[in-house]
């Protein structure tokens, strides 16, 4: 007997050892069997253990929907309605699209469920992991699906769950897609940083009772801006008045030349008289010489050329504004890189 015993204790533990190993996914499947056989205990041990699972063992989200109808399914013929409703809650907010398989189960376990998808306000979104768009002319766009006809709120919020901008405010039904063109509510480029799609869900008193949050991680890059044009060469400009060169000339000749008439007669013979005339004209010779000097010393302007310089000048100066105001236009766009997070479904009364 004793022997017996030991031998049925091993056989037990043999048993759980075998157990304990099997993967999430094998002890839903076994769960599965154990339902089709009306083990209905059995089956929902088997399920919350698989639920259970944590780490690399984690269910996909395919097999949780699964499990959890199956959990609701046995909870729903042991008499444990609460219990059923509440698998089938977590069924909603993994995916409010699911739909329980009315193959499978029959249509009083099926209309519990939709009642339960009817009253329970959620909204599943599909981001783009990761896109590309020019503020203020691209478009980041989410798609939408609803557990049910409600009311919602989307806004773009800062990480502290401040608002930044208003993105969709009305009723949802299946679906709906809203955008986002990377403006603020100011329709000014965000700066680079993390923000968050937040979807509100309302309830039936007006109340939000669900957020849906999705984490978007931004990075900015600008356009490079244009060079400022070269200022013009100097062969570009025409001369803006005459050679000064003949003003020396008229000085030097009237000098000399006045110096000559004064007192050449008087180097050539001594006895030569040197009378006030020949001073006079010499003065005035010299005279002559200094006006002539002064009125060709700068040189006479030359309109024509003048005008021709200021439009060479004017062109230089028209290019440098517009260059300015292209430079100013590709300041202000501004490239951004938008990457998505994983979305978490939070109930408003937990936060």
């Amino acid at each position: 007997m004793g022997r017996g015993w030991v031998l049925g204790a091993f056989a037990v533990l043999l048993a759980a050892s075998s157990l304990s190993a099997q993967r999430p996914t094998e002890l839903v499947d076994r769960a599965v069997e154990a339902y089709d056989d009306l083990d209905l205990g059995t089956a929902a041990g088997l399920i919350r253990r698989a639920l259970a699972a944590q780490g690399s063992d984690t269910l996909s989200t395919e097999y949780q929907l699964r499990a959890l109808s199956y959990l609701g399914a046995t909870e729903f013929f042991r008499d444990n309605r609460d219990s059923a409703m509440s698998a089938f809650r977590q069924i909603v907010v993994l995916d409010p699209r699911f739909q329980i398989d009315d193959l499978v189960f029959p249509p009083d376990l099926t209309s519990v469920f939709a009642l339960v998808r009817r009253d329970t306000k959620i909204v599943q979104a599909a981001a783009p992991p990761v896109r590309s768009i020019r503020a203020g002319t691209g478009r980041y766009t989410a798609q939408l699906f609803a557990s049910s006809y409600h009311e919602i709120l989307a806004t773009l919020a800062f990480a502290d769950g401040r608002p930044l901008r208003v993105l969709y405010s009305g009723l949802i039904g299946d679906s709906l897609e809203i955008y986002w063109d990377g403006l603020d509510s100011q329709q000014i480029a965000v700066a680079a940083g993390r923000y968050f799609l937040t979807i509100e869900s309302t309830g039936r008193e007006g109340t939000v009772v669900r957020q849906l949050r999705v984490p978007l991680d931004v990075s900015t890059s600008f356009i490079d801006t244009m060079p400022w044009p070269a200022p013009p060469a100097d062969s570009l400009f025409l001369p803006e008045g005459t050679s000064g060169g003949p003003a020396l000339e008229s000085l030097l000749a009237g000098v000399v030349g006045g110096i000559a008439v004064a007192l050449l007669p008087s180097a050539v013979a001594s006895d030569a008289d040197l009378s006030a005339g020949r001073f006079v004209v010499g003065g005035a010779m010299s005279v002559a010489g200094v006006i002539g000097f002064f009125k060709q010393r700068g040189g006479q302007p030359i309109p024509a050329n003048i005008t021709a310089n200021d439009a060479v000048r004017r062109e230089w100066q028209n290019q440098r504004n517009d260059v300015a105001r292209e430079n100013a236009a590709l300041l202000a766009e501004v490239d951004l890189e938008i990457r998505a997070g994983r979305p978490v479904a939070v109930d408003v009364g937990e936060q």
